[in-house]
């Protein structure tokens, strides 16, 4: 890690005095040094790209919830697949509806299956729906479509990372790999 001049330092606490909040000074400056350190790395186009979008993502999380940071959540993961007529569809919902009773939100995935049923439990209100940008796969179920309760990710890492950063607990309904691999995480 290279030395930082005064002046890299100066800059760096110039761009943080645009912030209202600067409590965290000493975090942002070591961001920006990261970022400039990155910078000298011999990077692609694409690898900028890739870093400039996972920012935009993580930025996108983070306005999101920023309102509702002390909103305590359960994540619920399962099958996009099961019909409404199912046992456990039916219990996601009744489940849903429990916790929101006690005070929780839940977060799904936003697709249909067991996320549609959690979403429906809780109802928009008590609901966030964290999607992922597919070419052909999920389409957001209608509890949160088009609502400021859907939150579109590009990255399935950062979507899972704000699975685990909002959740204080998760809860896993029968599913496939997905939900193995968001259990697992």
């Amino acid at each position: 890690m290279s030395e930082f001049t005064s002046e890299t330092l100066l800059a760096c606490d110039q761009l943080l005095q645009q912030m209202e909040d600067r409590s965290n000074n000493d975090v942002w400056i070591g961001i920006l040094q990261a970022l400039v350190q990155i910078g000298h790395l011999d990077l692609t186009r694409l690898d900028v790209k890739i870093l400039l979008s996972t920012l935009r993502d993580m930025e996108s999380g983070y306005r999101s919830f920023e309102a509702h940071r002390h909103t305590r959540k359960v994540a619920i993961f399962g099958s996009a697949r099961s019909p409404e007529s199912s046992p456990e569809f039916q219990h996601a919902y009744a489940f849903a509806q429990c916790i929101t009773r006690q005070g929780f939100a839940v977060m799904t995935g936003g697709g249909g299956g067991i996320m549609e049923a959690g979403n429906k439990g809780a109802g928009l209100e008590k609901s966030f729906g964290l999607n992922i940008q597919l070419p052909f796969e999920q389409e957001s179920n209608p509890i949160i479509a088009a609502s400021d309760r859907e939150i579109n990710f590009k990255y399935f890492f950062i979507r899972k990372l704000f699975f685990l950063k909002e959740s204080d607990a998760v809860v896993l309904f029968p599913g496939g790999f997905g939900t193995q691999d968001e259990g697992f995480e």
